[in-house]
């Protein structure tokens, strides 16, 4: 599967895909430059490569590698977990991360899932915003979550087969 490409705000060519095990490099430079805390080691991240219960998608800005989504799945579940999205510093504020998710539900969908949850800082304002816009709606918070102990946010979006790519209903 090769997602269609999508002109970024910036103006170049986005471009999102499976990543593979060829991909561990640019995504674990992506994970370094963009958490100080709650970062995936190099060998979980190959782990999430290669796991057939995981989509890893990788976005491009022409040749460069902008950022990435982890999504993952359990048999028998409709639900699917946006489990990680990062996207590198340098390309933020380019719609790099509102294609990762719109990339992401796609999959979700393709693999027959009816929605996506996630776990968010609730001091991330940026990430809720990024959220919001693609459907997200809170529905929980887990106290304590975060190596920190900052809670999370819990959010969800329900998918709709008509709006894979776009906010569904």
């Amino acid at each position: 599967m090769t997602a269609p490409s999508a002109r970024a705000k910036s103006g170049a060519d986005l471009r999102i895909r499976p990543a593979g095990p060829a991909d561990l490099d640019a995504i674990d430079a992506i994970e370094r430059l963009s958490f100080q805390g709650d970062r995936f080691a190099r060998r979980n991240l190959g782990r999430l490569l290669k796991s057939a219960s995981v989509c890893v998608l990788i976005a491009t800005a022409g040749a460069r590698p902008a950022g990435y989504a982890a999504l993952l799945f359990r048999k028998g579940s409709t639900r699917a977990r946006l489990y990680s999205i990062a996207v590198d510093p340098q390309a933020r504020g380019r719609g790099v991360a509102d294609a990762l998710v719109s990339a992401a539900a796609a999959c979700a969908l393709r693999r027959g899932a009816d929605r996506i949850r996630l776990e968010m800082r609730p001091s991330n304002k940026a990430a809720q915003r990024l959220y919001e816009r693609a459907g997200f709606t809170v529905f929980d918070r887990k106290p304590g979550y975060y190596e920190d102990g900052e809670d999370a946010v819990r959010m969800e979006r329900r998918l709709s087969r008509m709006k894979a790519g776009g906010r569904g209903a």
